[in-house]
């Protein structure tokens, strides 16, 4: 089910609360980042045109202001209303939103076919029966019109997805995906998918898909292998459907075998087809990158390194590499993809040396050097070097290339691409761990105060306070001649405006870490400062125990102690 539903009562209402999960909107896209979701507290519209009929009934208020009381209850009581259309019970639908009437308009389509139709698939280990209804060419062709202006709805706001999921919007385009199956115009079924694509980009919307919308679009690929343009909207589709949907990827991994239809499709709309139509290709590169993600803060593990692993196993490394070398990596677009899909696929050592040997290591240098000045080719690049230095003879190759000087360049030509810093001064601290040649190289190269610059004008982002401190830590490691310089260029302000940032966790340690190693002073020891709560005893004893001097001062060797040294002053100790 899409939310887990709680029954409450507050002032003699029953309420029905909803849980959903929302992450970042992106109308267009999503980039293969994490993605923080947020828990949000729903209603249905039931609930909320009950609390206006009552307003309106037992409180007789007008009709405005009966809706905007309900809205304000609500709100104040944490409750997120996206997927409320707020207006009076009882009101005529043309006064619904658009994107609603559309939605509507698009299931009263569906409904009007009058063909059934079926398609088998094998799926999870055994044969599934999917069955929908078909029509003629001009019902075909009215369902991708209303599909395309659902697509241009949606993408105007957050809210208007919210409320076409809320509304069965999933579900209908999943249908009309089938219903569009075997229709000769490919028109109609990409205008479906790729509205199905923008509307599976809300993570609410992700829940309504169901296994039966992952088959759906499994039998899609297979039936349009051969067919480009059907393909890529299927392939982008599926990799909405994935995004931070851990359940998602693998039922679409293991039950539809996605990952081979994807490097299959690869091949056979790449150099087969002489890179005329990259973009099945380039779909299926996000679709490969989508598998291999761990974003889904909800699964307690994840089969992004398995789905890595297994996609190198089917030969989709040659597949990348002859693309990148094709005439697509003129164009800085598709060259990102590609660089970003090998980038995903370096999870292993084994992948690693398998990359060295492929000359994937001087074609990524030779495409950063010619794309420098262009800041997301240039990330990518540095994604992927990053990446492949986890191997120590890949650092070695990397420096005699001159890849780091490659990226100390781009570092001083994108200041302030936040995200490709990060992954230039990743790059560089990766080549620098065990290797001392290569700190003297990045530092003779300029790398040293472009990694400090990099760390204090992005010091908000989280991963480039890690990857900066570790940098650091690589770097005068065993060059201790690099420590003055990196202090020189105003490392330790940085450093410790990142241990403040943080109390206990591992931040702090590496930040405290990185001010050890260069010299800096540093607190190490966990120091008491005698606060109220803190289960601590001193070495004198516990001050609630029993008090042991006492005891010995009532001891006979005591007693004549004490008076042998009153006597000693002229005094008379008192019995």
């Amino acid at each position: 089910s899409l939310v887990l539903a709680l029954a409450r009562t507050t002032g003699g209402r029953t309420q029905v609360v909803m849980g959903g999960l929302r992450p970042g909107f992106v109308a267009g896209g999503a980039k293969d980042e994490k993605i923080n979701s947020t828990l949000y507290a729903r209603i249905s519209q039931e609930t909320f045109d009950e609390a206006v009929k009552e307003n309106m009934e037992d409180l007789e208020m007008e009709a405005e202001e009966a809706v905007q009381d309900a809205v304000d209850q609500f709100t104040s009581q944490g409750i997120n209303l996206s997927n409320i259309v707020k207006r009076v019970p009882g009101a005529s639908p043309d006064d619904d939103p658009e994107v609603i009437k559309l939605t509507r308009t698009l299931a009263e389509q569906l409904g009007e076919l009058e063909d059934e139709a079926t398609a088998e698939i094998m799926f999870g280990g055994g044969l599934m029966r999917l069955t929908f209804l078909t029509g003629s060419a001009d019902a075909a062709a009215a369902i991708g019109q209303t599909a395309t202006r659902l697509k241009k709805e949606v993408q105007r706001d957050e809210q208007a997805t919210t409320l076409a999921g809320a509304s069965g919007a999933v579900d209908s385009l999943v249908s009309a995906a089938l219903s569009l199956l075997h229709v000769a115009d490919a028109a109609p079924l990409v205008s479906a998918l790729e509205c199905l694509t923008v509307v599976l980009m809300d993570a609410e919307n992700r829940e309504r898909l169901g296994v039966r919308g992952c088959a759906a679009l499994c039998i899609v690929a297979r039936e349009h292998a051969a067919r480009g343009p059907q393909l890529r909207a299927c392939f982008q589709a599926m990799r909405a459907a994935m995004l931070v949907h851990e359940q998602h990827r693998q039922t679409l991994v293991k039950s539809g075998g996605v990952l081979k239809a994807a490097v299959q499709a690869m091949h056979d709309h790449g150099k087969d087809q002489n890179w005329e139509d990259p973009g099945a290709l380039l779909a299926a590169c996000g679709v490969i990158r989508a598998t291999t993600l761990a974003d889904d803060a909800r699964s307690r593990t994840s089969k992004g390194h398995d789905h890595a692993k297994a996609a190198v196993e089917l030969g989709a490394l040659p597949l990348l590499l002859d693309a990148a070398r094709s005439r697509l990596a003129d164009s800085p677009g598709p060259l990102s993809e590609l660089l970003a899909t090998l980038s995903r696929l370096t999870v292993t050592d084994a992948i690693c040396q398998q990359l060295a040997k492929m000359d994937a290591l001087r074609l990524a240098i030779t495409e950063l050097a010619n794309h420098v000045t262009d800041a997301q080719v240039a990330k990518q690049a540095c994604f992927f070097l990053a990446n492949i230095s986890g191997n120590d003879k890949c650092k070695e190759q990397i420096r005699e290339g001159h890849g780091h000087i490659a990226i100390v360049q781009a570092m001083l030509l994108h200041p302030n691409a936040g995200s490709m810093q990060v992954d230039a001064v990743s790059a560089l601290g990766n080549m620098a761990l065990r290797m001392p040649e290569n700190c003297a190289a990045i530092a003779e190269a300029g790398g040293v105060p472009a990694i400090v610059h990099a760390f204090g004008q992005h010091l908000g982002m989280p991963r480039m306070q890690s990857k900066a401190c570790l940098a650091i830590r690589n770097l005068v490691g065993r060059n201790e001649e690099l420590r003055q310089p990196i202090l020189d260029a105003g490392a330790e302000a940085s450093i410790r405006a990142v241990m403040d940032a943080h109390t206990g966790d591992y931040m702090h340690n590496l930040a405290k870490a990185a001010l050890r190693d260069l010299h800096c002073s540093v607190q190490l020891g966990v120091v008491f400062t005698g606060e109220v709560g803190e289960a601590k005893t001193l070495e004198q004893g516990d001050m609630n125990g029993e008090n042991h001097w006492d005891n010995f001062m009532e001891t006979p060797e005591a007693q004549e102690a004490a008076r042998a040294e009153f006597a000693a002053l002229g005094l008379e100790m008192e019995n």
